[in-house]
């Protein structure tokens, strides 16, 4: 029921209306949830982990865009690419799993953000990265984290675009996730890490200084 179709509507109910429509939009992404702009907008503002992910998109990209120094060209050019990720990711309601798709979406866009602009690693946020991966006999690779609930990592290089989650571990920072070819392991230890991609060996590697 929505108090535009309705002509009367008792100050008892009234509460339980507002009281629905906070539940059903309980999350605060960077945009109004009042009017969503489609279903995966609608998914967004009804799951906290995404709406987090969404505000940190927002902050991330903002920093780069407000940058003093990114010329005419180089601004335009930036606005069209977000905008092309923005359609991509409304594109996520056609997938299998629409949370996840979403999910990884966002992690992609922080991580590719985060690699090309050192605005965008302006500290405040729940993003962290990219760090350097070097593992033997394998192209490079680099780390980003993003910490939401449950935190996320991104683990990019070569044909790799790897967006994990973090598992039970008794020291470290392990993050797991499944696909096609395998499952992909990155563990982190200090200043080394276990990775393990889809379908591969363990590797020990070696990890970069954080930005």
């Amino acid at each position: 029921m929505t108090i535009a179709r309705t002509r009367t509507v008792s100050a008892a109910a009234l509460p339980i209306v507002l009281l629905a429509s906070a539940q059903a939009f309980a999350a605060s992404p960077s945009f109004s949830c009042a009017k969503p702009g489609g279903a995966v907008e609608e998914a967004i503002c009804k799951d906290d982990a995404l709406a987090a992910l969404d505000r940190e998109n927002a902050r991330v990209y903002g920093h780069v865009r407000g940058t003093s120094g990114l010329s005419y060209v180089k601004k335009n050019a930036l606005i069209a690419t977000q905008r092309g990720w923005i359609k991509g990711r409304n594109d996520c309601w056609k997938s299998e799993d629409a949370k996840a798709c979403i999910r990884d979406q966002y992690v992609m866009r922080i991580a590719e953000l985060r690699a090309g602009y050192a605005a965008a690693r302006t500290k405040g946020g729940v993003s962290v990265g990219p760090v350097a991966i070097k593992c033997p006999g394998t192209v490079a690779m680099n780390a980003t984290f993003v910490n939401v609930d449950p935190p996320l990592a991104y683990l990019a290089g070569g044909d790799n675009s790897l967006v994990m989650t973090i598992a039970q571990s008794g020291s470290g920072a392990r993050y797991t996730g499944k696909y096609p070819q395998g499952e992909a392991t990155f563990w982190q230890k200090g200043p080394e890490a276990i990775v393990q991609l889809p379908g591969g060996k363990e590797m020990t590697c070696s990890v970069g200084k954080l930005d």
